[in-house]
């Protein structure tokens, strides 16, 4: 049951809004009818422009959503990127934030697989997502979740690196400063200008740092992960045992320069972060330790197999590619690595071959042997 604000609450929900968005929002009394109506039309608006390609169209300039967010991150739906593409929406609700203010309102949609036709009380969408409409320059726009869900978080800063986290965590301020000087040390060592700030999210679970975004998924993830967004300069940490210091997403926000526009392999953009940063809560030898033991279970896996079999799980290639970024170390410093992360899948083996001064099947038996040789260390 909703109960009516006293006027000073309303006020004081008024003023955080106005502080959210930056000073976009005017309050402009109590929910309309009207004002459902033209936000549901503007998402719908929005929905026809993105072709049913919502991660190529991600961030392709929009009329229909917040200026201001879009000069904030180059890729402005931030819930988008987790929507397939050819994904039909079900808007199921558009909801004023609050019941006395029309300033602001949810939209919440389910997205559900292309083919599906019967959609009984057992069917699951693919994705539901809730994304934001407030009042921008007078007129109506879209908006992330990520500003309103985390209004409240615990903010701190740390060299680069502005820190938003979750009210059940306490903030972490020796992992925080290990992060920060981690960022500039590999700024510094790949020669890269690092971003002016970036933004890491603290949170329980992959889940939460999900649902922040304004995405839920009906797979549940847990503690066991995170993921970056380079362009935006943003880290979502999913593990709490890391925190303030998953070094693996902040590599990749500051590797992304070197890689560029150019058709970086899985084996480099995900290899190199974790010789530097580790994986999956492992740092580079520990998850070396747990190829090493993958590659004794299944001796017919290689880095041959890596490198042209795209159905290697993400743990394996993640590790393989890191011992690859060691041995092109070892042979050519950063230059070497630089070059890895600039280079496509289908060349890595010429490339391997050109720095190590060696043949691909020699490659091959030495980069078994240095897995064997880093575990044991």
């Amino acid at each position: 049951m909703l109960h009516r604000l006293r006027p000073l609450a309303a006020v004081h929900t008024c003023l955080a809004a106005l502080l959210l968005a930056a000073g976009t929002v005017a309050c402009v009394g109590t929910p309309t009818p009207e004002s459902e109506r033209a936000v549901r039309a503007l998402w719908d608006q929005y929905l026809v422009s993105q072709q049913g390609l919502p991660v190529r169209n991600a961030r392709t300039p929009s009329p229909f959503w917040s200026a201001a967010e879009q000069r904030r991150w180059p890729v402005y739906d931030l819930a988008g990127l987790f929507v397939p593409n050819g994904a039909v929406p079900e808007v199921s609700a558009v909801t004023p934030v609050d019941p006395m203010v029309d300033s602001a309102y949810r939209i919440e949609t389910r997205f559900w697989e292309e083919d599906a036709s019967a959609r009984d009380s057992t069917a699951t969408p693919v994705l539901t997502t809730t994304v934001y409409a407030r009042r921008e320059r007078g007129r109506w726009v879209l908006a992330s979740a990520l500003p309103y869900r985390t209004s409240a978080w615990v903010r701190e800063t740390r060299g680069r690196i502005d820190y938003f986290v979750s009210p059940t965590l306490r903030f972490d301020a020796v992992k925080a400063e290990r992060a920060a000087t981690f960022v500039d040390s590999l700024a510094n060592a790949f020669d890269v200008d690092p971003p002016s700030r970036i933004e890491y999210y603290v949170t329980e679970s992959v889940d939460q740092a999900m649902e922040i975004l304004g995405a839920v998924a009906p797979r549940r993830y847990g503690p066991n992960g995170g993921f970056a967004r380079p362009v935006n300069a943003q880290v979502f940490s999913g593990i709490p045992a890391l925190g303030e210091e998953y070094r693996h997403e902040l590599a990749h926000v500051l590797l992304a320069p070197v890689i560029g526009q150019g058709p970086s392999s899985l084996l480099a953009s995900e290899g190199v972060p974790t010789w530097v940063g580790g994986t999956g809560g492992q740092n580079f030898r520990g998850a070396v330790k747990e190829l090493a033991a993958l590659l004794r279970a299944q001796p017919t896996l290689g880095l041959h197999a890596v490198v042209y079999d795209m159905s290697v799980s993400s743990e394996v290639r993640n590790a393989a590619g890191a011992v690859v970024t060691q041995m092109l170390h070892e042979a050519g410093g950063v230059a070497a690595v630089r070059e890895f992360l600039r280079t496509p899948g289908h060349a890595v083996p010429d490339l391997l071959e050109r720095v190590l001064k060696r043949p691909w099947d020699t490659i091959v038996t030495d980069w078994r042997r240095r897995v064997d040789e880093i575990a044991a260390t």
